[in-house]
């Protein structure tokens, strides 16, 4: 099974995030414009997300595994384009692309009703925001919306059932075709799979908790998964084994 998070992938990931910031900077500095010399306002909340947003940008340059980072700016950014803007397709565009991530971040892999329904709510934000140009716009505007939806639904839908299809035959991880492994990293990992905490493995093999937690990270990084959540996103259905 190939890792989702590969030296091309990553290394997209570092120059969106530097693409981004220049935007960022950009429109940040016209927030700056708009608030102090032409006293628009509503602009104050562009002008706060854009500083907190490069900062969280920065993070990601240092450390692009951690992908669900994107997910604040995406909202904030969201939110601010719908009090700004009278196009729906943006924010909603950017919410769809900040579910996405945090899909692939398994981010939906347990209490999915809850997290899922968070989400919507969420969605509902920008919309409402367009009832202050009327209810004949906002019946306009909303179904503009559902059209991007369901169009992006079709989209992503296609792009599952075909990843599917292609992984579908791949089930196994085998350590051993790692270098630096151990047949007892794989048994580690069969546990990570099963929810056992490090704590608990850490007491099961009379190791330090500290000692636990730095293989595993390194045997992350071997997988180029990047953390346990990571990890658990790609290989949370694999059969994991030991086999030289």
């Amino acid at each position: 099974m190939k890792s989702f998070y590969s030296k091309q992938f990553l290394l997209f990931i570092r120059i969106t995030s530097i693409i981004f910031i220049g935007i960022l900077c950009y429109l940040t500095g016209h927030a700056v414009f708009d608030v102090f010399l032409n006293h628009d306002y509503p602009c104050i909340f562009g002008l706060i997300c854009g500083p907190v947003s490069i900062v969280i940008l920065i993070f990601v340059i240092r450390n692009p595994q951690k992908l669900a980072l994107f997910v604040p700016p995406l909202i904030l950014y969201s939110v601010s384009n719908a009090i700004g803007n009278a196009n729906p397709a943006y924010p909603i565009i950017f919410l769809e692309l900040a579910a996405i991530l945090l899909w692939i971040r398994g981010f939906f892999n347990c209490h999915k009703a809850i997290k899922i329904s968070g989400m919507v709510l969420i969605y509902l934000i920008p919309v409402l925001l367009y009832l202050r140009f009327g209810w004949a716009y906002f019946a306009e505007q909303l179904l503009e919306i559902l059209q991007i939806l369901l169009i992006t639904f079709c989209i992503i839908y296609i792009m599952y059932e075909y990843m599917k299809a292609q992984t579908s035959t791949d089930k196994i991880l085998n350590i051993a075709d790692y270098s630096e492994t151990t047949e007892r990293d794989a048994k580690w990992l069969i546990l990570v799979q099963q929810g056992v905490k490090y704590e608990a493995i850490a007491i099961d093999y009379e190791l330090t908790l500290g000692t636990v937690q730095n293989r595993l990270n390194k045997i992350y990084h071997i997988l180029e998964t990047g953390d346990r959540i990571g990890f658990l996103s790609i290989y949370s259905n694999a059969k994991i084994i030991y086999k030289k």
